[in-house]
């Protein structure tokens, strides 16, 4: 029940409920994103800003990005099921996104942004020679954050299976489709 809980609470949690958890995930996720001089690019993807981008350029991205993946989701979803309602779909895609605030804060850490840097250093200069520990550290955090993009991904998934009544493989296949190109297009565009 818990495991089923945490891995599609589309079922457990009424769509008042899931839009507040959302809602505040949202606003912690821009806020966090603008702390550290990020914006959300796509969904599940996040750049740093130029030196010159306002704090307001990067709200307005990720906001956009926000937008965009609800608007694709919907149509997806109009098409697979008349009834589908639009605050699922905006449910689907703010709960899906929850897990990137644990990745933004990991990727602030300074023990990852050491080791990114020193990585990247030694790189350009003798690749030969890694060392051991940042090498360590870099595997670790991209484990984790690979962990994380997955379980948003069962996220997006259980959300849209949910809110569509999405049953036969090709539906899942087309919504497979539609969300990575979503996620192309919109790091390619940002």
């Amino acid at each position: 029940m818990v495991w089923k809980t945490i891995f599609n609470p589309f079922l457990r949690y009424n769509e008042r409920q899931l839009l507040i958890i959302g809602l505040i995930s949202l606003i912690v996720t821009v806020a966090l994103c603008q702390f550290f001089g990020m914006y959300m690019d796509a969904i599940f993807h996040y750049s740093y800003l130029k030196e010159n981008d306002s704090a307001l350029l990067g709200i307005g991205k990720s906001i956009i990005s926000y937008s965009a993946g609800m608007i694709v989701l919907l149509i997806l979803g109009k098409i697979y099921n008349k009834k589908t309602r639009i605050v699922d779909i905006i449910n689907t895609v703010i709960i899906s996104q929850t897990p990137g605030i644990i990745t933004i804060l990991l990727s602030e850490l300074p023990i990852v942004k050491t080791s990114v840097n020193t990585i990247r250093e030694i790189v350009d200069k003798d690749p030969q020679n890694l060392p051991a520990f940042p090498l360590a550290i870099m595997c670790i955090f991209s484990f984790v954050v690979l962990l994380l993009i997955a379980y948003g991904i069962t996220l997006i998934y259980n959300g849209f299976r949910t809110s569509t009544n999405m049953k036969n493989w090709k539906q899942i296949v087309i919504f497979a489709f539609v969300v990575l190109t979503l996620c192309i297009i919109s790091q390619l565009t940002n």
